[in-house]
């Protein structure tokens, strides 16, 4: 086997994945706002690329329900988030795309801005996954 089609193997194998798949594990908790359920609510998991990696991975997102619980599914419609350190947010903006592209009907964010377009919650995805991926924020 030639050097050129080794270096072409070994990047196919890269893209594809054959040296093991991506390591997701499954996450759900509970969202409060002062306390009480926040209902409607997009979580978004973002992985922070570790020492090394050359780039983090993929994200992962949900909607609470009725009673502020979500699960997350990966951008690859798996359930759960890759294993490790992510960035997280939670937004209650909704909107609707206009017939040219507009953004319209946007609701008013009931989250301070601390918890989405600055967000510094960071949460660890561990190994086994978790149920209790909880999080409490405070509007004040």
């Amino acid at each position: 086997m030639t050097l050129t089609r080794i270096v072409v193997l070994v990047s196919l194998c890269l893209l594809v994945g054959c040296f093991g798949s991506d390591k997701i594990a499954p996450v759900s908790g509970l969202v409060t706002l002062d306390g009480e359920p926040l209902a409607g609510a997009i979580v978004g998991f973002e992985p922070i690329a570790q020492e090394g990696d050359l780039e983090a991975g993929y994200g992962s997102y949900a909607k609470t329900d009725d009673d502020g619980h979500y699960t997350l599914r990966s951008l690859k419609n798996e359930e759960g988030a890759l294993i490790g350190q992510h960035r997280v947010s939670v937004s209650t903006v909704v909107g609707k795309e206009g017939p040219n592209g507009e953004i319209m009907g946007l609701t008013k964010e009931r989250v301070p801005p601390r918890y989405n377009n600055d967000t510094q919650l960071l949460i660890e995805v561990p190994r086994g996954g978790t149920d209790v991926a909880n999080l409490a924020l405070e509007s004040s």
